[in-house]
């Protein structure tokens, strides 16, 4: 705070209101939130009378100050907004009249908003660890530095016209970030008709590819365990939508050598790090496998969960539900099991690029067909007998290799993209501490 300006007591200029009405069990209420890091205050629920455990409650005007005795060392106050004049609140909310002669809310209202603020309310809460509160006695006793009321009204001012720069600023990222992300699927999207890496027609085509594999898997063995079907792959000109010329329409199935379900059973996982990882859908995001969580299992459990095939670094892991249709490649170095809800795609690189099945696999093309199936269930998920059925345009091998070449080029500039979009956005959040701070020491 500027040290030009005198330190006055807050219950100087804050006067504990105790307007109470009576709660009526038919009448509707409005009930209070006060949001922590000064959030904001809120309308928590309109509620009937008969739900208010309590005939009587405090009322809650427009302009006053508000604030929680438990949550203020974590910022949880501010002014109470029109839209909640008459709100009712527990004795757990105290309501402050404003002595405006003195104190202008809306400066009141920015000042609870600041680091020295919350301090100060640290240091007027009392009690035991889980049972921490505010004492009103002390809170009041509390001295903040106070400009005179024009001085004050001009920071506001000055405070309300760089904020809504920032708003418009966060305004404009919001917009450009929403574009940003549907960047990505549209993309793929055109990948997907053709429409991104060029094609020849001197390359061998698809179905030609697909035919010669089938030759090679002629022995395949099929088992309960493995939905792959190379040896008799879907070879199609027929599909969604019109394919380039040497492209084919096949299907998941045939163009991998295992589509593999977990075992749908969660292991007991262990308290300590096994070396065996058992890798949960949480671990599977869109192209990158997050461990920044870790379960293991036992040698036991590591040998029962990986009974109908052991992942390899390469392999393709997708979540089959919660969330649905996310998909990654396994890295190199580490030694894992799949648990519930994911399964284990395998490429089979004669006829696919393992690089071009992971981006089917995180495509609208693969989702929407994904969502399709779903119709009609509770929670949208892959049912096993769906999976290698679905519906994949295939390119000729050439194709594929200049598909992902650009594919991965483009993926590296949408990930810059999004880096510099956080690094705004984290720029953006520290721009309203850093003008509160200089507002209240006296420097706007």
């Amino acid at each position: 705070m500027n040290a030009s300006w005198p330190l006055v007591p807050l219950g100087a200029l804050l006067h504990r209101s105790t307007r109470m009405i009576d709660v009526h069990p038919d009448a509707m209420y409005q009930e209070i939130k006060v949001r922590i890091r000064g959030k904001g205050v809120v309308e928590r629920r309109l509620v009937k009378g008969v739900e208010i455990a309590a005939d009587r409650r405090f009322v809650a005007q427009a302009g006053q100050f508000i604030i929680s005795r438990i949550d203020a060392r974590n910022g949880a106050s501010g002014i109470v907004p029109p839209e909640l004049n008459g709100a009712v609140v527990t004795n757990d909310f105290p309501l402050f009249d404003v002595v405006f002669s003195r104190l202008d809310p809306s400066f009141l209202d920015w000042m609870s908003k600041t680091a020295s603020f919350v301090d100060l309310c640290k240091r007027a809460s009392e009690g035991t660890t889980n049972r921490v509160r505010l004492s009103e006695a002390n809170f009041t006793a509390l001295e903040v530095f106070l400009p005179p009321l024009d001085e004050q009204r001009r920071i506001v001012a000055r405070i309300e016209e760089l904020t809504a720069k920032v708003a418009e600023a966060n305004g404009l990222r919001s917009q450009t970030s929403k574009k940003q992300e549907a960047l990505w699927p549209s993309l793929l999207n055109l990948a997907f008709r053709g429409q991104i890496g060029t094609n020849s027609r001197t390359d061998e085509p698809a179905s030609s590819l697909l035919q010669h594999n089938a030759c090679r898997h002629s022995a395949f063995r099929e088992t309960k365990a493995n939905n792959a079907h190379p040896h008799k792959p879907h070879c199609s000109s027929k599909g969604p939508f019109s394919l380039p010329l040497g492209w084919s329409w096949t299907t998941l199935g045939s163009v991998v050598t295992h589509l593999i379900d977990c075992v749908n059973d969660t292991p007991n996982f262990a308290d300590h790090d096994t070396g065996f990882l058992g890798l949960k859908s949480t671990n599977i995001r869109p192209y990158f496998l997050d461990l920044r969580q870790r379960w293991f299992v036992s040698t036991e459990d590591f040998s029962v969960w990986n009974r109908r095939e052991s992942p390899v670094p390469g392999d393709i892991v997708l979540t089959r539900e919660a969330p649905v249709g996310y998909a990654c490649r396994l890295p190199d170095g580490i030694t894992s099991c799949l648990t519930q809800r994911l399964m284990l795609v395998r490429a089979d690189p004669h006829v696919i690029m393992p690089e071009l099945l992971l981006h089917y696999l995180n495509s609208p093309v693969f989702f929407d067909q994904v969502m399709t199936h779903s119709r009609g269930l509770t929670t949208p998920h892959i049912r096993v007998q769906d999976a290698p059925n679905f519906l994949l345009p295939l390119p000729p091998m050439p194709s594929q290799r200049r598909i992902v070449i650009k594919l991965n080029t483009l993926h590296t500039k949408v990930d810059t993209v999004k880096i510099l979009q956080d690094e705004t956005a984290a720029e953006l959040d520290a721009m309203l501490p850093a003008i509160l701070d200089k507002a209240f020491k006296g420097g706007l």
